[in-house]
């Protein structure tokens, strides 16, 4: 476990994860931990995510590149369109799951295959509590100008999610940016907001709601992470 930071209470951690539902732990690496995997994402070619009518879809960097003025603002007012009815995305991706799967030997796959081994996975079952956590999905993702995520409390009855996850790795960011994790009631009253601290964990767990804030056209940098869920396959 050389990749995280020694002075961490991980008791102490675990205690405020397992009864409040959620925790930021700030510095949970070590520093050339944090800045090698800052350093791996600022060189992905990132994969546009979000949904349309027929469900979740993804462009490629060059199919990005390839739009035209006009094609820009029929997909940006496509996915405002599906957030004004309901469940909506809109952020940049690249699968580190895909990455494994596809043989890459970069340092975002070898992350991953580490996040997938016993000693990390051992670590998070101690902190939830949970000793069915067997396994991790992971995505790199870059939050820019005009990405979002809309409230939803990462439920799906064909993956047995228990713990969601984000790895915070923005050197320089704002509030007013936008790109808060906020955690709503039923209401819709905010109950918490973690801000994406660099070289910060936050943890949560599913089913919980929760929303990333619209990161506004004045934002003067991308949010990155590597997000997604601790499961029990």
């Amino acid at each position: 476990m050389d990749y995280l930071n020694p002075t961490l209470d991980f008791a102490a951690l675990g205690r405020t994860l397992r009864t409040e539902g959620r925790v930021l732990i700030r510095d949970f690496f070590t520093p050339q931990v944090a800045q090698a995997l800052d350093r791996a994402l600022q060189a992905i070619d990132w994969e546009l995510v979000y949904r349309d009518a027929t469900g979740d879809r993804r462009l490629t960097g060059d199919q990005l590149r390839a739009l035209t003025p006009q094609q820009r603002m029929q997909l940006t007012e496509g996915i405002h369109g599906i957030a004004r009815e309901g469940f909506q995305f809109s952020f940049f991706s690249d699968s580190l799951v895909r990455a494994v799967k596809d043989g890459r030997s970069d340092l975002l796959a070898r992350f991953m295959r580490w996040m997938a081994d016993d000693a990390f996975l051992s670590r998070m079952r101690e902190l939830s509590g949970d000793p069915e956590i067997n396994g991790v999905f992971a995505q790199a993702t870059m939050y820019s100008r005009g990405n979002f995520l809309t409230t939803h409390d990462d439920h799906v009855e064909r993956e047995d999610r228990r713990i969601a996850y984000v790895i915070n790795l923005t050197p320089r960011w704002r509030p007013d940016w936008g790109g808060m994790l906020h955690f709503t009631a039923e209401d819709g009253s905010v109950l918490d907001t973690f801000f994406p601290h660099f070289n910060s964990l936050s943890l949560f767990t599913v089913p919980q709601r929760h929303f990333v804030s619209y990161v506004p056209p004045f934002a003067m940098a991308e949010r990155q992470a590597i997000t997604g869920w601790l499961i029990a396959a």
